[in-house]
């Protein structure tokens, strides 16, 4: 792969999330029985919740950017992409 799909900053930032979402949620379960860590968010494990959310949108993220490589890969083995891979050429526009 190459150019900008290889740039696709939605793997880091997926990632970073995803593991974030783990280590915040594993604070979350660890802490569970603690009554007084969640006094101030009214008894409601929030690092269990939060920790969820990030993960999942983490794996949003990274599913995401699978699926826009893959979708970019497929279009240059279309015929369509091929053609214009022709006329960019003889055109003088590749770089």
């Amino acid at each position: 792969m190459s150019g900008a799909a290889s740039l696709d900053l939605r793997y880091p930032i997926g990632g970073l999330f995803a593991v974030l979402g783990v280590v915040l949620t594993g604070w979350g379960w660890v802490t569970n029985g603690d009554p007084r860590l969640y006094e101030r968010s009214g008894g409601m494990n929030i690092n269990l919740w939060w920790g969820l959310v990030l993960f999942v949108v983490g794996v949003l993220f990274l599913t995401l950017a699978r699926r826009g490589s893959a979708a970019a890969r497929t279009a240059m083995s279309t015929p369509e992409g091929r053609a214009t891979e022709r006329r960019e050429h003889a055109k003088g526009l590749e770089h």
